[in-house]
């Protein structure tokens, strides 16, 4: 089975939870983004369970185009976009991020947007 999420958001990277005292939290930007991507992935899998078995993630993120061509244009990893993603689609396409076996992911410039594509494999 195959499930294409299109989200009309920036993609926000992970952000490791902040502590006040013994109390742990996570930034409001990073709680806001994983609850919004979350709701727009339900929509998508139209009702279905979350897949069971393996699973094989792609995610292409789009990004603005930098006002400048240096490596301060660069900022934000794919691979913690990409967390970002992993982390607010469990429980929703599946059980555990551990079930993803198959990892595809790229960050491009233009009007931001994160474009998802789930299968679930033999």
């Amino acid at each position: 089975m195959l499930v294409n999420v299109t989200a009309d958001l920036e993609p926000v990277p992970f952000t490791r939870p902040q502590s006040h005292g013994k109390a742990r939290f996570n930034p409001k930007r990073y709680s806001d983004f994983k609850d919004a991507l979350g709701f727009i992935a339900r929509t998508a899998m139209r009702g279905r369970a979350p897949f069971i078995g393996k699973v094989k993630l792609s995610a292409d993120f789009y990004r603005p185009k930098p006002k400048r061509s240096d490596k301060v244009s660069y900022i934000g990893d794919v691979d913690n976009y990409l967390k970002a993603v992993m982390d607010s689609l469990i429980g929703i396409a599946y059980l555990d991020d551990r079930q993803v076996v198959e990892i595809h992911a790229r960050k491009i410039f233009g009007n931001p947007h994160i474009e998802i594509e789930l299968e679930e494999l033999p």
